[in-house]
This record gives C-alpha cells, sequence and structure tokens, in this order.
C-alpha cells in the first residue's frame, strides 16, 4: 500500500501537471468554453438573483427548465465583485454535482472566473486507478511468491488493492475540502462526510466549518429532519452567513415536507423548533393510519407565512416565448474510462469492449453507433447489443424523483434502448396507438409512457392528461419527428407548458444533435462537418489498407 506522503507527491504532481503555464493559457482555460453573458439572462432571472441578494436567508421555489443554476452563479458572481471573500459550499444531486455546475460554471462568462472544486473521489481517476493497480500486482507478486495457490493469491491481492483504493480516495476527498478554490461542490451523500471531516479539523487544528454561504440545490432532499444529512447540516447553521434553498417541488408530497425546509432558513421563527406543534396546528393527526391530514385553509397560512422568503418562479409567469415548451438540458459526465473509450472510437471508428469489438463502416454509421453509446449501449457487427454504462437510466431516475408522481414521457429511437427502459422501469408502458393505452394515459393512469418518434411522432392526442415532462432517452436529430413528438403533449388543450427535457452525456454526439434540435444552424453544421471527416477518414483507411494489401 501506498504511504501517505507517496500520495500526496502524486496528487501534487497532477496538480502541477493541470495547472497552466502561462496567463494566455489561464484565460483560454477559462474563458474558451464561455458561450454565454449576462445579457443573456432573462429578466425574471436577474429579478431573482436581486431577491436573493437582498434576503441572505431564502427559498427559490423555480420551475424546473427556469435557469436556477445559472441565478445562483450570478448570484455569487454579484457577491464577488462586492467584495466577498469567503466560500460557497453547493449541495446538489449527485449527477447535478458532477455535471450540471461545473458545466455552468465554465459556460457563463461572469462565473467562469470561480475557482470550484467537486469533492469526489472516484475509482477511475488517476491516482486512484494506479494505487489499486500498483497494489494489487504487489500483493499478488507477494502471495504467489510465498507459494500460495493463483485463486487465493488473487483474492487476497483485490482485497488489500481495495483497501488501498479506499484510503486514496479518502486521502483525496481530504485534499479537496482543503482546496482554496471559492467555490466547492458535493453531492448528497457526501454530506455527512465532509461536516464530520471539519469537526475533526476543529478539534485537532483549530480549524472552523469554511462555507459561509451555502445553495442547496432540490432542497427537497431536506424535506426530512431525521435524516443523516439534515442533522449534520443544521449544526453548522450558526456558521453560515447566507443560505440559500432552490427546488421545484418542495410539497410535492404534501405541506408536511415544508416545515424541515424552513426551518435550514429561519432556525423556528416562522413555525416553531418543534415538528409536532406544527403538524398540530396545520394538521388533523389520522391516528388509524398513521398520517395526518392538512386542515382546511391551512395550505394559505402556510404560504403566507413563507411569503416573504419563497419566491416562486413558474415556467408559466416567466413571460418567455416558450412556444408550447421549454427545453432542459440535463448533462451526464460519463467516467474518464468510458471518455477514453468513446474518443478512440470517435478517432478510429474501433470500439473496443473486453474481448469485444466494434467496428463502423462510414461517418453516418460511426455517428449513430455513438449515440448508442451515449445512452449506455452498442450493438456490435452481429447485431448483438453490448451494454456500457447505465448513467442515463439512473439520471431518469433522479427525474422521476424530481416531478415526484407526475407522469413522464420517454421517447426512445433505439430498440436496446427500450428493453433496458423496459427492464429499469417495470410499470412502464410502451405506446402502441390502441385507445387503451391512450385513454389511460390521459386519465393519468401511466406514470412513464415510452414512446418511438418514428412510429408514433404524428396524430396522437395525449394532451388531456396532467403530463407536462418529456425525457428524451435517445436523441434523435430529425426536427420534424421532434417537434412532433413534443406536439403530442403541446397541442390545443394542454393548460401547462410542456418541459422537454435532453439527457445528453456532455462532450459528445449528444451535444451536437442537441445543438441541431434548438435550430442552431452553427449545431447542424457541426454534425454535417463531423459526418463528412469521419467519412474522409475511413475512404483514407480504405486507401491505406488497399495499398497494404498490394
Amino acid at each position: 500500500m501506498l504511504s501517505a506522503a507517496e500520495l500526496e507527491r502524486r496528487f501534487d504532481e497532477l496538480d502541477r501537471a493541470a495547472r497552466p503555464k502561462s496567463y494566455a493559457e489561464w484565460r483560454e482555460r477559462t474563458y474558451g468554453k464561455v458561450i454565454r453573458d449576462k445579457d443573456d439572462l432573462h429578466e425574471y432571472q436577474h429579478d431573482a438573483v436581486q431577491w436573493l441578494y437582498e434576503k441572505p436567508y431564502s427559498a427559490l421555489f423555480v420551475d424546473l427548465g427556469l435557469g436556477k443554476t445559472a441565478i445562483a452563479l450570478a448570484l455569487l458572481a454579484k457577491l464577488s465583485l462586492e467584495g466577498w471573500i469567503g466560500k460557497c459550499l453547493v449541495i446538489a444531486p449527485l449527477r447535478v454535482a458532477k455535471a450540471t455546475w461545473p458545466t455552468e460554471i465554465k459556460e457563463w462568462r461572469y462565473a467562469a472566473g470561480l475557482e470550484h472544486v467537486l469533492i469526489r473521489a472516484e475509482d477511475d481517476d488517476d491516482v486512484i486507478r494506479d494505487v489499486y493497480r500498483e497494489t494489487y500486482a504487489e500483493e499478488r507478486r507477494k502471495q504467489l511468491r510465498v507459494g500460495e495457490p493463483p485463486h487465493h493469491a488473487t483474492r487476497f491481492a483485490a482485497k488489500k488493492a481495495q483497501a488501498a483504493r479506499a484510503a486514496a480516495k479518502e486521502a483525496l476527498r481530504r485534499r479537496q475540502a482543503l482546496s482554496s478554490a471559492q467555490v466547492h461542490i458535493v453531492n448528497l451523500e457526501r454530506l455527512e462526510w465532509l461536516v464530520a471531516f471539519w469537526e475533526e479539523m476543529g478539534r485537532t487544528f483549530g480549524m472552523r466549518w469554511p462555507y459561509s454561504t451555502v445553495i442547496i440545490d432540490e432542497s427537497s432532499k431536506f424535506k426530512d429532519h431525521t435524516t443523516k444529512r439534515y442533522r449534520a447540516l443544521k449544526k453548522c447553521l450558526p456558521l453560515i452567513n447566507r443560505l440559500h434553498t432552490m427546488t421545484a417541488s418542495p410539497a410535492a408530497e404534501g405541506y408536511l415536507h415544508i416545515f424541515a425546509q424552513i426551518f435550514l432558513l429561519d432556525r423556528g421563527k416562522r413555525f416553531g423548533r418543534n415538528v409536532r406543534n406544527f403538524n398540530l396546528t396545520y394538521f388533523n393527526e389520522i391516528k388509524a393510519a398513521h398520517s395526518w391530514r392538512i386542515k382546511k385553509g391551512s395550505e394559505q397560512k402556510i404560504a403566507a407565512k413563507i411569503a416573504d422568503i419563497a419566491m416562486v418562479l413558474k415556467a408559466e409567469d416567466a413571460g418567455l416565448d416558450l412556444k408550447g415548451w421549454l427545453p432542459v438540458a440535463r448533462r451526464i459526465v460519463l467516467n474518464a474510462d468510458l471518455m477514453e473509450r468513446y474518443n478512440e472510437f470517435e478517432r478510429t471508428m474501433i470500439l473496443r469492449l473486453e474481448d469485444l469489438r466494434v467496428e463502423a463502416l462510414n461517418g453516418a454509421v460511426l455517428f449513430n453507433k455513438l449515440l448508442q453509446m451515449t445512452s449506455g449501449a452498442v450493438y456490435d457487427d452481429e447485431k448483438r447489443v453490448v451494454p456500457v454504462h447505465d448513467e442515463k437510466i439512473e439520471t431518469l431516475r433522479e427525474l422521476v424523483d424530481e416531478i415526484d408522481g407526475t407522469p413522464v414521457m420517454v421517447p426512445y429511437w433505439f430498440k436496446s434502448s427500450l428493453a433496458r427502459l423496459r427492464r429499469a422501469f417495470p410499470e412502464a408502458r410502451v405506446m402502441d396507438g390502441k385507445n387503451s393505452t391512450i385513454d389511460a394515459w390521459n386519465a393519468g393512469d401511466i406514470d412513464m409512457l415510452l414512446i418511438q418518434p418514428g412510429s408514433a411522432g404524428h396524430g396522437l392526442n395525449l394532451q388531456k392528461g396532467p403530463a407536462r415532462d418529456i425525457a428524451w432517452f435517445d436523441l434523435c436529430w430529425s426536427r420534424e419527428l421532434y417537434e412532433q413528438t413534443i406536439g403530442r403533449l403541446a397541442r390545443q388543450g394542454q393548460a401547462n407548458v410542456i418541459r422537454s427535457h435532453h439527457l445528453m452525456a456532455v462532450d459528445t454526439a449528444d451535444e451536437l444533435v442537441y445543438d441541431a434540435l434548438q435550430n442552431k444552424g452553427e449545431g447542424q453544421d457541426r454534425l454535417f462537418a463531423y459526418i463528412r471527416q469521419a467519412a474522409a477518414r475511413a475512404a483514407n483507411d480504405n486507401e491505406d489498407r488497399q495499398r497494404a494489401a498490394a
């Protein structure tokens, strides 16, 4: 097992290698991917930024797709410009922490200068992966040297390597937590660890909790005051000078969950410090059912109590020209190993997965297979389905959790995606065009409807039920089918703005398709150029093979 000093040395080497060599390189890295500026914020976003600025402890109940991350970043940029020198902790669900926040920080000019760190150690991080491999090889050699059978040596070495990996991940997380970056991002599951870490630092070195500002992205995850994450954050409240919570669904499962979220902001000022007293004030207890039923008029009373610290932003009230639907990008970061294979596939047109080999014969086939790969499975040369990852499945689970009980339509393109979706969501129904399915959907009896744009994109009236969300599992780049599929919900008789969620992997073909679908000529031009370049590479490779054969 590597020593703590050796681990630190390797981490230092990585930091030095990643450090920009000049101001020009720093500026290119910081602002090279900037695509939006403060002027791109909508008026309602500017209003929200000012409102949060004036209320250090406040909640933003913002509809999905209205840019709550951009609002929060604009607030941090405003604070920074006005002399705020503290640290900010962003607490978010795992995929939001890994993808949404780091990506948006780079995309907005006013936020790109905010140095940030994600407190997260992955198995495929360079040092972590090397620690595992080196420890495994060394321990296996030792066991074989003393005469242990190979299978015993392998098992023993794997156990030792796993322990070494766990120690290395712990060391990396501690290093990240001590980073001088102004914005620290942590996923919900790691919050308890972070609080315990700073308690240890306090006992050992007298170092205080450093985060004067905390932003909770998806505060509905703190609706239960009995959870460990809630109790951990509650201990830190006296050290927090500014706390903002954000969610689209603060009371999706009922007003009982308002108490815990508001307590974090006012420490009991509005509803008292005792949750049972809150329940008895606003609800009737149903002892036989071990539940509570809200009293008549209590909804209005609760809303009035929190109106001064809670701002509501709904898509219908934002004053946007939504043309019937609101596009929402839900970004996914594939791990380093997957991205390495993806990039190699894109470059060589050959994908190697363990003992399997998948080859794309031309640019169009390659692009199609890259989209398969981002969705989680590819067809090999014999048309067999080869699983690659479940990132989109897990992202869809998170979306289902966010909209909490509201039906969702899920367009897919590949048959392999349909099979994987049905395994992951056995309660889902497949759109077959029959009246029984349509009637059940419009009646709100189907929680998830799987739909193939090519076969069910036209003529179906699916707007009569409670659904307002579409989650694109596979992105098809036919604008006509895209619009027609959304048009199943966004049509006459629909009372809500439809939210079109795009599950897309960062730095992959998904983003090209998304750009093209949003009517961006540049995105479509990039898509066509990509296919032409891939075709040219294939033609050159074919000529090289012919010359070699001759």
